[in-house]
């Protein structure tokens, strides 16, 4: 499978000069003009590494750092000369690169290589003896109906559903789910799923439940 690489930009020439180069190092480019755009992608796409162009992004674009940092992708950043103080707002999100402008190809390319080598395709994963409930890298199939997901909603997801009738405490959530668990607050666990319970709501035979005081459990129904 071919790692997709998500560039954040609102400058349609510099796009296309990087889908061309990423496209000849074995990489595949996909474009997000927006946060939307970006959320869409996330669901939709099995991304490798997300490219932040600073210049001119219409939002908070520290924030967006921070949202794609907690659903477990490496974020690299184009940054310009007299964006320092957003360079500080972007590395506290989680930035793992910040590439300055005028832009260096080799050093961009360094960095997704490097990604590269600690990415992982995620294959689908069925379990048959549960409602023949399938996950896709960006999607549960569940009694044939698909929901897509962020990435790190089907993780949890997963996780929940593995430890089915347990209690999950946020502690084991984020020490199983995430790659960086340090950074990770019990918000954090809260807002990812609020958005899986939203996201399930039509699937009849799957329930998340919060368990005052312990956590989370996720529940089969008749």
């Amino acid at each position: 499978m071919t790692p997709v690489i998500l560039v954040c930009s609102q400058d349609a020439e510099l796009y296309l000069l990087l889908a061309h180069i990423l496209r000849r190092e074995g990489f595949e480019a996909r474009l997000a003009a927006s946060d939307d755009d970006v959320m869409e992608a996330c669901r939709s796409a099995n991304l490798c590494a997300v490219v932040l162009d600073c210049a001119g992004w219409p939002s908070d674009i520290a924030l967006l750092c921070a949202l794609l940092k907690d659903a477990g992708l490496p974020v690299g950043a184009l940054i310009g000369g007299d964006m320092r103080k957003q360079h500080l707002r972007l590395i506290k999100a989680g930035l793992d690169e910040g590439i300055t402008r005028p832009l260096s190809p080799s050093k961009l390319l360094a960095f997704l290589h490097e990604r590269r080598q600690h990415w992982e395709p995620i294959a689908p994963t069925v379990f048959p003896a549960l409602a023949d409930i399938v996950f896709e890298p960006n999607a549960v199939v569940a009694s044939g109906k698909r929901v897509a997901l962020a990435p790190m909603e089907v993780r949890i997801l997963r996780f929940l559903l593995e430890r089915q009738g347990q209690i999950s405490s946020r502690k084991q959530l984020i020490a199983a789910v995430w790659p960086d668990p340090h950074d990770v607050g019990k918000r954090t666990i809260d807002v990812h799923i609020g958005r899986l319970r939203r996201a399930v709501a039509d699937l009849r035979n799957l329930r998340i439940r919060t368990v005052y005081g312990a956590g989370y459990t996720l529940e089969m129904l008749g």
